[in-house]
């Protein structure tokens, strides 16, 4: 194991709670797809078609289902191990869901950015939320098989207003807050209990696009609580301000490859 990683798990053995945020940049990459040969078909088939891309975010959800590379499961794998028997809180801008389905606690993770678990109106006319068609699903699922033509698919439609249905994500043109907002009452009232007390925090990955979520406010957490110690990790945008001190490390790596490698004995 790596000096770095060795330095961490003693650090978070140390502290009585330990925050865990996951940015963009510990996301599944979704360009796998394009190195899929009737992918790359359907791509083409509904580049001119504004009325079928409704179907990528289906054909993303089938990838996930699928299987994933071993290397994320690594990093979770070794990130559950590391803060294992700890009072941890995990904030994810992750959309592919993947944090669900590697050990961690439920009730202990927070999404704000939403995923594919669930679907909602593209006009969140009533702020509920719905399970995913499965008929639509399978439909999409033929078609990549070439057993359904593309003008036989339906959009699934809200059955109360009739708009479109789309993922829960951030970046629908209405999105329904109500798909994460009890997790985050949840959270915000665990972060309460950190104050003047022992916390490590883990930033991974966490860049730019939202800084409102992670960066800022674990820097501010910091700030305040003089008893908090605060690792960034990062490719790119590493740096941590001045203000945080010697209670702070920023590290210049992928958080995938960190994760992986720094168990390495």
């Amino acid at each position: 194991m790596n000096d770095r990683m060795q330095e961490i798990r003693e650090k978070v053995q140390d502290a009585e709670l330990v925050l865990i945020g996951l940015g963009e940049d510990f996301q599944y990459d979704w360009r796998v797809l394009l190195q899929d040969k009737r992918y790359q078909e359907i791509e083409q088939e509904i580049r001119d078609s504004e009325q079928y891309v409704w179907i990528v975010p289906f054909l993303q959800k089938m990838v996930l289902l699928q299987g994933w590379e071993d290397r994320w499961k690594l990093a979770y794998d070794n990130l559950r191990e590391l803060i294992k028997d700890k009072n941890y809180f995990i904030i994810s801008l992750c959309m592919d869901d993947r944090i669900y389905e590697t050990g961690f606690e439920e009730q202990r993770i927070v999404t704000p950015c939403g995923g594919f678990r669930r679907m909602q109106c593209d006009a969140n006319c009533s702020g509920e939320l719905t399970e995913i068609p499965q008929e639509t699903y399978e439909q999409v699922i033929q078609y990549y098989r070439k057993e359904l033509s593309l003008s036989s698919l339906q959009e699934p439609v809200c059955k109360l207003c009739g708009e479109k249905l789309r993922f829960n994500q951030l970046g629908v043109s209405k999105y329904a807050e109500e798909g994460y907002l009890r997790q985050w009452d949840i959270y915000t009232k665990w972060l309460q209990g950190t104050v003047n007390r022992k916390l490590c925090i883990l930033e991974l990955g966490a860049g730019l696009e939202y800084p409102q979520i992670i960066r800022f406010p674990f820097e501010k957490i910091v700030f305040y609580n003089q008893k908090a110690f605060f690792y960034r990790i990062h490719p790119m945008i590493y740096q941590l301000g001045e203000e945080i001190g010697d209670r702070g490390v920023s590290i210049k790596e992928d958080p995938i490859d960190f994760l992986i490698k720094g168990f390495v004995k």
